[in-house]
């Protein structure tokens, strides 16, 4: 497995403008996408794990193949 090491952010400080820049709206746009997107693949992770677990149990009702010779 792959550790993932943390490093410790920096904050930097935020400058207060006198006006509000023209990329904030483009910016919100973009982290609403993300979000749709996020849910998505949650959901579609979800609904993978769930047909996972259904083929599971199925291989476990079937009766079991052995053979008498």
């Amino acid at each position: 497995m792959r550790q993932i090491q943390s490093r410790p952010q920096q904050q930097q400080p935020v400058q207060e403008s006198v006006r509000p820049s023209a990329h904030v709206p483009a910016r919100a746009a973009a982290v609403a996408k993300q979000d749709v997107e996020n849910e998505m693949l949650d959901r579609a992770a979800a609904l993978w794990t769930t047909r996972r677990i259904r083929s599971f149990f199925l291989l476990l009702e079937q009766p079991s193949r052995t053979t008498q010779r």
